[in-house]
């Protein structure tokens, strides 16, 4: 998955994580949420593990260490720039650009701020 793929994909995540938080505290009773779509775009970006059929418990430690170490360094690494961009906005004082804005502006920009990623980097 391209970089740029993957920055879409956080900022989807945090989109919802959003739009959730806006539909609790308009009625915190409500039950009827789910984090499906998150669960979705997060399963996009993991890899397929794959195990020797006879592997043993420190095999599989090791199989998923390296398996998923890669993704993990990438996931931080995107939720701490987007993390960074909206920090910047507000330590700015900015009011006239929401958080929202942010991310749609990274979301539309990831093609440019990520020109020569890698399709193979998974």
């Amino acid at each position: 998955m391209k970089d740029s793929d993957f920055v879409r994909r956080v900022i989807g995540i945090l989109t919802e994580a959003k739009q959730m938080q806006t539909l609790i505290e308009e009625d915190p009773d409500r039950d009827d949420l789910s984090g499906e779509n998150m669960r979705a775009l997060l399963n996009e970006m993991l890899p397929d593990i794959e195990f020797p059929m006879d592997a043993t418990a420190s095999d599989l430690a090791e199989a998923l260490s390296a398996q998923l170490g890669p993704v993990i360094e990438r996931l931080t690494g995107v939720f701490s720039l987007i993390y960074l961009a909206l920090a910047e906005i507000h330590d700015a004082g900015r009011t006239d650009v929401s958080s929202t804005d942010v991310l749609q502006d990274l979301a539309l920009r990831a093609d440019d701020l990520w020109p020569d990623d890698d399709e193979d980097a998974e």
